[in-house]
């Protein structure tokens, strides 16, 4: 039992890295005179051999780690992920900001868009993160939200379309704080601004990047997160999920990071049994190694999971792949949470290549390649 203990703390450091890193962290530490100013190991940086892709992929869940302030440097950001797709086969990756709340130093696509826009073709966005989810934080009494909420809302997630993005993300239902620095976020699904921000959605054609972390009915929070700022109970979420999906078809709902679950809902079968009732919903694929002790992973050490392996044959559709990275300027200095996930990187996309070398090749082509291209209105490729 004390092992078994220890190895679920493992895994809850694992998924608090992958899940909140954030630019406030990484500024929030400075470096010792003596550090390297580059965030990933040398062995990790260019020069390295490319990595054998059965087939060139789309990312469609990356975040970049550029600073603050005067010394924000997106453009070293994206030369640092156009590293990492070259080496690992990724044709095109899709950028948007993480799901953040007024208390944090906030960012969004308009901070990064125009460095995506000097490799055209290779990167599209979502916009959100930092300007719409905020906001139905902020509201999640639903009583406070005046028509002149609603109309501000509006008119933000429009322009986010407007100027360019693919679609709306990374907004945050359920998400759970795994640090002290980290606040716990929760709205259901199915909240007023997230019906109104499935209209908008509807009517421009466009995704929308939802990070739900899966609780069925309710359920105590682990003992490993009860230190942070997390209730007692965890709330159900997969209900509003559902009649979030029911409200509006024609909205599509990515559900963000199959495969790596930190809860232990997110199962192959419950994935299956949403996506057979509602044809909007899809699912990105956040892949850690094979021995990221995390629930429901796709990967295993004997490799795809025989129900993970049924549920995209039978959805096969309905599954992109987004690895959740976190890419780190060169520029940025220090030791936060950002940079060590950023040294993660590698292994992450190696589990993900590794996946797709398991799928038939029709699948693989449909889940790294082709699903994201329609979903996300990408360029062919």
């Amino acid at each position: 039992m004390r092992l078994r203990g220890a190895l679920m703390h493992l895994g809850v450091l694992w998924v608090a890295v992958v899940l909140f890193a954030t630019p406030t962290d990484v500024q929030s530490q400075r470096p010792m005179a003596s550090e390297k100013r580059s965030p990933i190991p040398e062995r990790e940086q260019s020069g390295q051999p490319p990595v054998q892709a059965p087939v060139p992929w789309v990312n469609v869940h990356v975040h970049l780690v550029a600073g603050r302030g005067a010394r924000q440097d997106y453009a070293g950001a994206v030369d640092a992920a156009l590293r990492e797709m070259d080496r690992f086969g990724i044709a095109t990756t899709i950028v948007l900001p993480p799901p953040q709340v007024d208390a944090q130093a906030t960012h969004d696509a308009a901070d990064f868009a125009s460095a995506l826009r000097r490799h055209p073709g290779r990167f599209a966005y979502l916009g959100g993160g930092g300007v719409l989810n905020p906001v139905i934080h902020r509201y999640a009494d639903p009583a406070r939200i005046t028509d002149s909420v609603k109309r501000e809302f509006v008119a933000a997630a429009e322009r986010i379309i407007d100027g360019g993005g693919a679609g709306f993300g990374e907004m945050a239902s359920l998400h759970i704080s795994h640090a002290s620095e980290h606040p716990y976020e929760f709205v259901p699904a199915d909240h007023p601004l997230f019906r109104v921000l499935a209209d908008i959605a509807a009517r421009r054609d466009v995704p929308i990047d939802l990070h739900m972390d899966a609780v069925e009915g309710q359920m105590p929070t682990p003992s490993h997160l009860a230190r942070y700022a997390n209730p007692p109970t965890l709330p159900d979420t997969m209900g509003a999920l559902a009649r979030l999906l029911a409200y509006n078809p024609k909205a599509k709902i990515v559900w963000a990071h199959g495969g790596s679950d930190p809860l232990g809902a997110m199962t192959a079968a419950a994935i299956g049994r949403l996506m057979d009732a509602h044809g909007n919903l899809f699912v990105s694929l956040r892949i850690p190694p094979a021995q990221a002790p995390v629930h429901n992973k796709a990967l295993t050490g004997a490799g795809l999971d025989p129900e993970w392996q049924e549920m995209f044959t039978h959805h096969a559709d309905r599954f992109v792949i987004g690895t959740d990275a976190f890419i780190v300027s060169p520029s940025v200095r220090g030791r936060g949470p950002g940079i060590s996930f950023a040294e993660k990187n590698v292994p992450a996309f190696h589990a993900t290549v590794r996946l797709l070398s398991l799928l038939p090749s029709e699948l693989a082509r449909k889940i790294g390649r082709e699903n994201a291209i329609r979903l996300y209105k990408l360029p062919a490729q």
